[in-house]
């Protein structure tokens, strides 16, 4: 059903600055741990609270549901995101929609796949490793981390994308944003 104008959703939604072209794919449960439960029994204790979740679908090539992302409203949730896969697919976001001949931007959350043409996003840090399950042309990726130029883990993470022969967004000193959503906003 369609949600109205002032509903904390879609109010969040445009608060991010989501382009439009993307709100069609993105889904409300105001009750996320009720509605999972319903797609796979038992997979939440329902007695512990629940809340409502921006659900971010992930399709395959073949546009079928593979798994989601539900996106907590709450902006310093400790669970930001559950992701939930149903089949055993690589956690890949955008795939419905990745043009393979071109250049693909690889991004750590579907939300900054949804700003740049042809991305996709990788459930979870480890991009590389959902780039090899997918089978993607490493010629033609690029791995876009999140600018924490002095984590260490996501350093590591940059050094060994390289090393598996990625090409990878190294981000200018003078951009103080972590991601791409920051930069839009």
């Amino acid at each position: 059903l369609p949600i109205s104008p002032d509903h904390p959703a879609k109010l969040y939604v445009e608060k991010r600055r989501i382009p439009s072209n993307m709100h069609h794919k993105l889904f409300y449960a105001p009750k996320f741990k009720s509605w999972v439960n319903s797609i796979i029994p038992e997979k939440f204790d329902e007695a512990g609270k629940d809340e409502p979740r921006l659900i971010i679908p992930f399709l395959n090539e073949d546009k079928e549901l593979i798994g989601f992302q539900g996106r907590s409203f709450k902006k310093d949730d400790p669970l930001k995101y559950i992701t939930i896969m149903l089949t055993e697919d690589p956690k890949i976001f955008g795939l419905d929609t990745l043009d393979k001949s071109e250049r693909i931007y690889t991004f750590e959350g579907p939300i900054d796949a949804m700003f740049i043409e042809n991305s996709i996003a990788s459930a979870g840090g480890r991009l590389d490793t959902n780039l090899e399950l997918a089978e993607l042309d490493k010629s033609k990726c690029i791995l876009v981390y999140d600018n924490e130029p002095r984590s260490p883990e996501t350093v590591k993470k940059i050094q060994k994308s390289i090393k598996l022969g990625y090409q990878v967004c190294i981000w200018p000193e003078n951009i103080n944003y972590k991601d791409i959503n920051d930069m839009v906003l």
